[in-house]
């Protein structure tokens, strides 16, 4: 199954207006699929501000309303591993 390969700050502050990033440092063979989620719902590609990566989600010019619990969630044919931020905006 996926594993963290490092070590993550669950809980992350940016300031308003600035770009983030949240990390998914995970691996696994067969190499997993990234899903991200914000508050239960499933980032997609019609999140404007919104970018999923590689191994990270993006996030242009943090607004107050992104503050709030994501979830990355990695996951091949042996199972799947949840990294959980909680992310706070001032």
């Amino acid at each position: 199954p996926p594993r963290v390969a490092e070590k993550v700050a669950h809980r992350q502050t940016v300031r308003i207006g600035r770009t983030m990033k949240l990390q998914c440092p995970v691996e696994g063979d067969p190499p997993p699929l990234i899903m991200w989620t914000k508050d239960g719902r499933n980032i997609h590609s019609g999140w404007m501000r919104f970018r999923v990566l590689q191994q990270a989600l993006r996030i242009k010019e943090v607004e107050a309303e992104d503050a709030g619990t994501f979830i990355c969630k990695a996951t091949n044919g042996f199972g799947s591993v949840n990294i959980n931020y909680t992310l706070i905006v001032i």
